[in-house]
């Protein structure tokens, strides 16, 4: 098992580099294709959508022909609009390779979860998850870092090129470890109408719709505010690319703080605490960002928000692979996709507001929303823990 998680952390960090590369870039798309950075932002939630729809898709999928396998497929497929990313000559062609890309990608991280949940008892869970986290965050690191050095010192498409090779060097991992797995969750065989029965079912039940509403809010609210991290840093500071994606790497390596301290975070904290604490801290920091002075006050804010944001991002989805354990692929999808979707929204109105009312209220926005959130989801729990 140790073994297949490191892989599952290999894809999902390429997957997540990809995924928010595009955040350190905005700025200069923006100016290469001859537009404002809102209107850029359309690459990210050109990505966020159809990651989020197709989980639709490769939840039964992956319930049905084997998680392993539909995973190392995806990364496959990636590969070919990962590197066509890099071959764009407009905004919208960039955005179409985005959206294919996006849809292929749906089928990885989503899927590593469930399979981690198909093996591991839910008490060690979180701790399993923890370590898996681990290819996550470093994938957030590599996304914005990267994408930065490039953006300074070569041309922004040969990440691309970069981060193609990396999908079809993980992908072949994948297929190796798949062919040796036997299909032991491979066996429900699910009709159209069996899946929506199942997604009416985990809509129909509170506690389910709850962790369902709050991911949905989520992608808003935190994955909406986070494209424009750099874009902001440029705006506010006038920072160089390289200098940017050092920043935006501080945001990974608070996850990683995180991922080293899940066990006595769990202990002393538990899942509600946990809820609380994250998006207060992530609250505070998107509060305070837009009033800062100086750039180097930056770096420490982005490391707290990304503790913050582990601590309840975690939570959230440990608590994502039990709203149906017997499908549970299919199950988790659909969070994924709510999630998902509430980026793609999110990003859009973000991006809105910051072409009208500028950074300040954007964070401010973004902000409020998460601490009424994170209130919100606890009050949830603790009626479920209540007599």
């Amino acid at each position: 098992m140790p073994s297949i998680v490191f892989l599952l952390g290999a894809a999902s960090f390429v997957v997540v580099a990809v995924m928010t590369v595009t955040g350190p870039l905005l700025p200069l798309i923006a100016l290469d294709f001859n537009t404002s950075v809102g209107a850029a932002g359309i690459v990210v939630s050109a990505f966020a959508i159809p990651y989020g729809a197709f989980q639709i898709v490769f939840g039964p999928l992956g319930d049905r022909a084997g998680k392993l396998r539909v995973i190392a497929g995806a990364m496959t497929v990636s590969t070919v609009f990962v590197l066509a990313s890099g071959l764009t000559g407009s905004l919208e062609s960039l955005a179409a390779m985005r959206f294919l890309c996006g849809a292929a990608m749906a089928g990885t991280v989503p899927l590593a979860m469930a399979y981690i949940a198909d093996e591991v008892p839910y008490e060690s869970r979180q701790l399993v998850i923890g370590r898996f986290l681990n290819g996550l965050v470093l994938g957030q690191i590599g996304g914005g870092c990267l994408g930065g050095l490039v953006a300074e010192y070569l041309e922004w498409r040969q990440i691309f090129y970069l981060f193609a090779l990396c999908c079809a060097a993980v992908s072949a991992a994948l297929w190796v470890s798949a062919a040796r797995q036997p299909l032991a969750h491979a066996a429900q065989q699910r009709s159209i109408r069996e899946v929506l029965v199942i997604y009416w079912t985990v809509l129909r039940a509170p506690r389910s719709r709850a962790v369902v509403i709050t991911g949905t809010l989520e992608g808003v609210f935190i994955f909406g505010i986070a494209a424009f991290y750099g874009a902001y840093l440029r705006h506010r500071f006038e920072l160089g690319y390289a200098a940017i994606g050092a920043i935006l790497s501080m945001y990974g390596l608070g996850g990683m703080a995180y991922s080293a301290m899940v066990r006595p975070i769990v202990a002393r904290l538990g899942e509600r605490r946990m809820v609380v604490a994250g998006t207060a801290v992530l609250g505070v920091c998107y509060l305070t960002l837009p009033i800062l002075t100086s750039w180097w006050m930056t770096p420490p804010l982005l490391f707290l928000a990304g503790f913050g944001f582990y601590t309840f991002h975690n939570t959230m989805q440990t608590q994502a692979t039990e709203l149906d354990p017997n499908a549970r692929g299919t199950a988790l999808a659909l969070w994924v996709f709510m999630m998902f979707l509430g980026q793609g929204v999110g990003v859009v109105l973000i991006g809105l507001v910051i072409d009208g009312a500028g950074y300040g209220a954007a964070f401010s926005m973004a902000g409020i929303g998460v601490v009424t959130l994170g209130f919100w989801f606890h009050r949830r729990l603790e009626k479920r823990a209540g007599p």
